[in-house]
C-alpha cells in the first residue's frame, strides 16, 4: 500500500482527518499537479478524504497527493478496511448524494448491492444515488 493509501487507511480506522500542518498542505501547487487531479479529492464539497478542512481544488496540494490512476481507488481502500475490521462506513461518512452524474451512479458501483444495499456503507440506495467512494464495475482492484 502506498504512503497516501495507508495515511487514508488510518483515517478511516481513527475517524478523524489528517490536520492541514501535519499534512503539509498549501495552496502553492505547481500546474497539473493539485487537489483537482488528486483521487482524494471530493471537488464539489471542496474536502479531501484524508486531509482535515476546505481545500482549493485548483491551487491546494499536501504531501499524500495521490494521483488519479496511481495505487488503490478510495472506494478499494474502504473495502480494504471493512475486510479487516468487518464494519461499514456510517452513512454520513459516505458523501452520499441522491443523484450522481451519468456513468457515476450506484447502478454504476461494483459495491452497489440491487437490494438496495450497500457493501461500504450503512443503508439504502436507490439506484441514482452516488457517493464519496464509487468505483465504476469493471475498475479497481478485484473484490
Amino acid at each position: 500500500m502506498s504512503v497516501p493509501d495507508a495515511a487514508f487507511f488510518q483515517v478511516l480506522n481513527t475517524k478523524k482527518k489528517i490536520p492541514r500542518a501535519q499534512a503539509g498542505y498549501s495552496e502553492n501547487a505547481r500546474p497539473g499537479q493539485s487537489c483537482v487531479k488528486c483521487k482524494f479529492n471530493l471537488g464539489d464539497e471542496e474536502k479531501c478524504h484524508v486531509v482535515e478542512g476546505k481545500i482549493n481544488n485548483e491551487r491546494g496540494i499536501s504531501k499524500f497527493f495521490s494521483s488519479k490512476g496511481d495505487g488503490m481507488l478510495p472506494g478499494d481502500i474502504v473495502w480494504h478496511f471493512i475486510k479487516k475490521t468487518g464494519k461499514k462506513l456510517d452513512y454520513d461518512e459516505g458523501y452520499v448524494i441522491n443523484e450522481g452524474a451519468q456513468g457515476f451512479q450506484c447502478r454504476d458501483c461494483k459495491f452497489y448491492l440491487y437490494s438496495g444495499g450497500c457493501l461500504l456503507i450503512k443503508g439504502t440506495f436507490r439506484p441514482e444515488m452516488s457517493c464519496g467512494f464509487i468505483v465504476k464495475i469493471g475498475q479497481g482492484t478485484e473484490v
